[in-house]
């Protein structure tokens, strides 16, 4: 497996293990850790089936060898984590959130550095 795989094959398992699990089954908990409110507890449920399900398809790429997943990862993982930061900084959403945007722009910039780096040692050979 190389390190961009790698990269999106443990985010896949982030969003799988820790978004969807902790969302669908303690959503009040998840959200009060992060300082989020709730709402109506059906929205934090479906973001957690949703989660769960981009986290599957991430794995189902890398498993399958689906290599153009890993570049459309990062822009993903980029604009989400654009999306969350303008939500804050509009006052939309809570600080906490802030918590899930830097973890999207760093594991989306370690696959991006990890596609240079795989691609630079393939070059080389």
């Amino acid at each position: 497996m190389t390190r961009a795989a790698l990269s999106v094959f443990m985010y896949g398992l982030y969003l799988v293990l820790s978004v969807a699990v902790s969302f669908l089954m303690f959503p009040h908990f998840a959200l009060e850790l992060f300082g989020l409110s709730a709402g109506d507890e059906l929205w934090v449920r479906f973001t957690g089936l949703f989660a769960g399900v981009i986290g599957g398809f991430y794995i189902a790429a890398v498993m399958s060898r689906f290599n153009p997943m890993l570049g459309w990862s990062v822009l993903a993982r980029y604009a989400s984590a654009t999306f969350m930061a303008a939500m804050v900084a509009t006052g939309t959403a809570g600080l906490g959130l802030l918590i899930f945007a830097a973890l999207d722009a760093l594991t989306a910039s370690i696959t991006w550095v990890a596609i240079r780096t795989d691609a630079e040692e393939k070059a080389a050979a």
